[in-house]
């Protein structure tokens, strides 16, 4: 008797407001006969197409569009949900398969034995890749910190001395400081140098009348590395492993907590936005291309760009492009460990137009 308000306390749970539940993954997509008994007309596109003027592309039009159709997924814990307007559905869910560490920025342990001898070039594995990373990135003379970074890299569980014991450190050493392009510049791979011109706005400054030098003038940018959108595009879909996250047919994420309320668009992914769906729209209601009959999909690219330094202590440094597709979820995107940033191009520093802009603006003055 005396222990029962114990136990009533001890059971007793959290209120809802302050429970946090997991994050789970959307509900898969029903069977294909049970979805076509649930589809509806999609009415948006069969009045854009009785809209039409041209009664030939009118007619291709409607016919095209009356086959199109809505279709809604059940609702999930948290009331989220998605609506097609598609032919059918998608014959593959990029999201069914998704575990929680998919979704989290904390990456996964992974064995460093288990990496391919490429993927540290010119180091033969991880191991003898932090000892170099150590040496050659950490201060010249070695202090009680640095000694003490060494001890967390031998002392770690993954390291394994046989990793490091038959290292050629010399070969290794000497590959670093050789400065091959064609070793970079891989042609299969779409890479290229160009030169590039671009045109810099000039006018004299106020209170200085205008001269024949006045006007836009023309810059020369030499050996600009870039490599080809197409061939990343071409590699990306061409690739069993890397499009298996990969969204091919946008969707609406509607939210509905309740039966009685009606649902808000949620707006998180690039491949759930209205631009990309009307994107997707115009492309399927557009006459396909002669002798063609290969699915239509768009593929959306999302560049980035900020410079980047080399060392620790000094001023080198690269300024690269990166490019992400925009058909993969932002939390994969986010994370490291799916490298799914690409490098596309690296762009020169404006100092070495610097001086001319100096002279030019120096002549004005005077």
């Amino acid at each position: 008797m005396e222990r029962r308000p114990w136990m009533r306390r001890l059971n007793r749970q959290l209120p809802l407001r302050f429970r946090d539940p997991l994050p789970v993954p959307p509900l898969p997509l029903p069977p294909s006969q049970l979805a076509q008994s649930i589809a509806s007309p999609d009415s948006n596109t069969l009045q854009a197409a009785d809209s039409g003027t041209n009664p030939l592309l009118s007619g291709f039009r409607s016919l095209h569009q009356r086959l199109r159709q809505v279709f809604i997924t059940e609702r999930n814990i948290f009331g989220l949900s998605r609506r097609y307007h598609a032919t059918e559905l998608p014959s593959r869910d990029p999201e069914e398969h998704n575990q929680l560490d998919e979704l989290s920025d904390i990456q996964p342990h992974t064995s460093p034995s288990s990496s391919t001898p490429s993927s540290f070039y010119p180091y033969p594995n991880h191991n003898s890749f932090r000892l170099g990373e150590w040496y050659w990135n950490g201060h010249v003379q070695k202090s009680q910190s640095s000694f003490k970074d060494l001890l967390n890299i031998v002392g770690d569980h993954d390291f394994h001395s046989a990793d490091v014991r038959g290292t050629k450190w010399d070969q290794i050493n000497d590959a670093l400081a050789t400065e091959n392009e064609e070793e970079w510049l891989d042609e299969d791979a779409g890479w290229t140098r160009s030169p590039v011109t671009f045109s810099v706005p000039h006018h004299p400054r106020r209170g200085v009348p205008s001269d024949d030098d006045a006007g836009p003038r023309e810059y020369i940018v030499e050996d600009f590395y870039h490599r080809s959108l197409v061939s990343v595009i071409r590699e990306k879909l061409s690739s069993t492993t890397g499009t298996q996250h990969f969204h091919y047919e946008p969707y609406e994420l509607n939210w509905q907590p309740g039966e009685t309320q009606r649902p808000a668009r949620v707006q998180g992914e690039l491949y759930t936005s209205p631009a990309f769906i009307d994107a997707h729209r115009e492309l399927q209601t557009s006459p396909p291309e002669l002798g063609c009959d290969l699915p239509r999909v768009v593929v959306a690219l999302m560049f980035w760009s900020d410079v980047t330094h080399l060392t620790s202590f000094g001023d080198a440094k690269i300024w690269p492009l990166y490019m992400y597709f925009g058909n993969e979820s932002k939390y994969r995107r986010c994370k490291p460990s799916s490298h799914l940033c690409h490098h596309v191009a690296y762009f020169q520093s404006v100092s070495a137009i610097t001086s001319d802009t100096e002279f030019i603006a120096h002549r004005c003055v005077q």
